[in-house]
This record gives structure tokens, sequence and C-alpha cells, in this order.
């Protein structure tokens, strides 16, 4: 990126920057961000998209992202929540630096992960930003929000955002040291193997994304970290409508509780216990949809293995997803031979403007005709979400008058409402305000 191309935002209380400041000082650049966790260790990972021949292969693009105009962008392709990945990372204690510009959307994650589950994650708003932490039941412990700052994102400007994580401990901080969010938490000394960008919809950019591993603590942390501390304390959480505060309130108590009371823990554990015995009690009723998603992937590479015209339906279809993509080759010359940043936007772009092509409708027609002979045949294959929802609630219908459901659906719900009730007390004497809201008694 650029200078000139950012500007500080709102602080975390409001107020903008004067706009004859601005307008004197041409768009005033930010500062840049120097780690006040970390001490700078190997660089892992260093882009800043200006040279399409330098965009390494390490980035797994999808046709809702390309990199155009130096920076990496979140297309207008159609898709909820599309993601951007780095290819196997490694990494643990890190610091993680990026600029990022809304363009038209509404949420903006960072995401970081460990095997199977995610870690630390930020929420970007085009008013401001919250730090969290995933649910890992491989540690186990439950989800919490560390804080959340206000920043008002000008659309269309890059701004500074710096994630520095050293064992358990948290620091986020977006323009300037004003904009900072700082968290604890055991759920965050892990290594991880994930790294990604997340956005609900077009669009947004991102350039000079950096990876750099964390060789210690910074000198003088202690310090710094009190001084962000004290500025957390001072701020009303973002404003939320009343069922969100409630959400945020009862995540934030029940991680504090099970960190903190073993008689918590044991109401956890009853809930998890008597779940358990339901569903070998009643697997059909208690199967979620993911279980029942495993199933259904286990069915295909079962059929693929022993079933011929499953294996002449699938290939056929693909030998004609395939013909497709060539035949926009030829249509679009120069197509195949751009970079992998770019292909896979450019290839939905193409297939958009040729809609009108005879020999592409022949194509997708003789396609659409394989599919449905494909879920004709194995309809058990091609089953939505609310398919699988259905099967559970039919499943659930067959047994609910029997004295052994009864019994077993009582105690779950009795073990839950008490862990509930825990929850919302601790919820109730959590000293948060949010602002445009009164300080909750």
């Amino acid at each position: 990126m650029r200078s000139g191309e950012t500007r500080p935002g709102r602080g975390c209380h409001g107020g903008l920057i004067p706009v004859i400041l601005l307008l004197l000082s041409g768009g005033l650049s930010q500062a840049a961000l120097e780690p006040q966790l970390c001490q700078r260790g190997e660089v892992l990972l260093a882009d800043d998209f200006e040279d399409l021949g330098t965009v390494p292969g390490r980035w797994f693009f999808r046709e809702q992202w390309t990199v155009a105009k130096g920076t990496m962008i979140r297309t207008a392709v159609p898709g909820e929540n599309q993601r951007v990945f780095v290819k196997k990372p490694r990494y643990g204690n890190c610091i993680i630096e990026l600029k990022v510009a809304f363009q038209g959307a509404g949420e903006i994650r960072v995401m970081t992960g460990t095997p199977g589950k995610y870690n630390a994650v930020v929420l970007l708003w085009p008013h401001g930003f919250r730090v969290t932490t995933a649910r890992d039941q491989t540690v186990p412990h439950f989800p919490t929000i560390h804080g959340e700052c206000a920043h008002q994102f000008e659309k269309g400007l890059f701004y500074a955002v710096m994630i520095e994580i050293h064992g358990e401990e948290i620091l986020v901080r977006v323009g300037n040291e004003n904009h900072v969010v700082v968290g604890r938490h055991p759920i965050l000394a892990r290594e991880r193997d994930y790294f990604a960008f997340q956005v609900d919809r077009p669009g947004a950019a991102f350039d000079e994304v950096r990876l750099v591993s964390a060789r210690g603590r910074a000198d003088g942390w202690p310090a710094a970290r009190g001084r962000f501390e004290k500025l957390q304390s001072q701020r009303p959480w973002l404003p939320h409508g009343v069922e969100e505060q409630q959400k945020v309130r009862e995540m934030i108590a029940r991680d504090q509780l099970y960190r903190g009371s073993e008689e918590f823990r044991g109401k956890v554990a009853r809930v998890e216990e008597r779940k358990a015995a339901a569903a070998r009690q009643f697997p059909e009723v208690f199967r979620t949809v993911k279980e029942r998603r495993k199933e259904i992937a286990a069915a295909r590479k079962r059929l693929t293995e022993e079933d011929p015209a499953y294996r002449t339906l699938r290939n056929a279809i693909n030998k004609l997803k395939r013909a497709e993509v060539d035949l926009l080759h030829l249509l679009h010359p120069g197509l195949k031979e751009l970079p992998e940043a770019q292909y896979h936007a450019a290839l939905a772009r193409a297939r958009s403007e040729s809609q009108e092509a005879t020999a592409l409708q022949m194509v997708v027609a003789n396609q659409k005709v394989m599919e449905v002979r494909m879920r004709t045949r194995y309809p058990q294959l091609e089953k939505t979400n609310e398919n699988l929802r259905a099967e559970g609630r039919a499943a659930r219908a067959k047994v609910a008058d029997t004295p052994e459901f009864k019994l077993a659906t009582r105690a779950v719900g009795e073990a839950v409402g008490a862990e509930k009730e825990a929850v919302m007390k601790a919820a109730e004497a959590l000293a948060m305000v949010f602002a445009g809201e009164k300080a909750n008694q």
C-alpha cells in the first residue's frame, strides 16, 4: 500500500478529527504500529500484493478473491462469509500485521486456529472491532469475548491492524495506540496451523500482510499492559441490541465460571454426560447435522469404491465441468494464462459474461441433466441441512411420547437448567456498560 492512503478514524469514545485538518494534511498517513507485547522474530509471511509475479502460491484463492491494484480483494462474486487462507502455516507466539479497507462489507474477520479448532478471532466492523477466543473442546474451554473498541472505518480507506499473541495474552490495536483491546486466556497458548481472512459480503481489501513469529515478550510490557487495561476499563462496550448484550454477558460469564469454579465445571460435565446418554439411547434423535454430513461423505466414498453406476455419473458430471472451463478458455483468450491469484475471479466473470453463448449453454444444460440423474438415483446424497434437521424432528416425533424418551430428556433438561441458572446469575453480576445504555446493575 502506498503512503497517504490511510488516516485515523474515530477514537474509542468517538470524536472525528476536524475535517479541515484532514484537508490540509492531504489525508494524514497513520504512524506505523510497533509491537508492545512481543519482540519480532522470524518473518513467516510478508505479502504486499504489488507484483503479481511475486504473489506466492501459499494463499488459497477462489472466485470470491483476487489481487488487483496492489491489494488482495474480496470480489463482487456473490457468497456469504467467504474466506481466503494460507496453506499449511505453522506458528505459535506471533505478530500479525495488515492494512484493511472496508469497501462495502459489513464484517471482516482475522482468524487463527489450532489443529481442527479455531483460536483467536478478531472481528472488524465499520464502527469498531471485537477480540474473541473460540471454543476448543480439546483443552477444553468455552469461547469468550475479551473486549470491544469503537473505531470508524471510513469506506475505501486503509487502516493498520496489529494482533500480538504471546502465551496466554493477546493485544489488538487498530489505527493507533488508543484503539486497543487486551485479553488473556489459556486457550491462546497453543501452536497454530490456520490463518485466514473472512468477509461477510463484497467488498474489502487487504494489504501489507505480515505474519511474524514472536521470540519473547517486549521490554516494558507489564507497564504497557496496565495502560491498555485501564483504557479498556474506562470505555463502554459497543452499542448492541438487548438480545446481543445478553448473549455477550452470558458468553463471558460462562467462560469465567468454567475457568474459575469447580462446581460449575461439574454442572457442565453433568450436561455432557446426560446428553451423551440420551444420544446413545436415541441416536437418530440426537444425531447432529455435522454427524449426518459425515455419514453422507462416507456413503459417497463407499459408492465410489463399490458402485460402477455412481462412478459413471460422477465422472460424466466432472467431465462436463471440465468441458465448461475449457470452453470458457476458448471464449476468453488469455484466461488460463492468468496467475492463480487472479484466475478464479476472472473465470467467474467470464462465465457470467458468456451466458448467451450457445455452446456454453449446451454444456451447462447437459451437466444439469446429469446432476438431476444423480439426485434421482442417489437422493440420500443430496440432502440440505433443513432435510437433515427434519430427519431429526421426525425421529423425535416417533419416540416423543414414550416414557424412556421423556425420562432421558427430563434428565438433560434439568442439567441444562442448572448450568443456565448459574450462567444467568454470573451474567447479571458482570459490571458491563454498553454504549448508549445505562450501567448494568
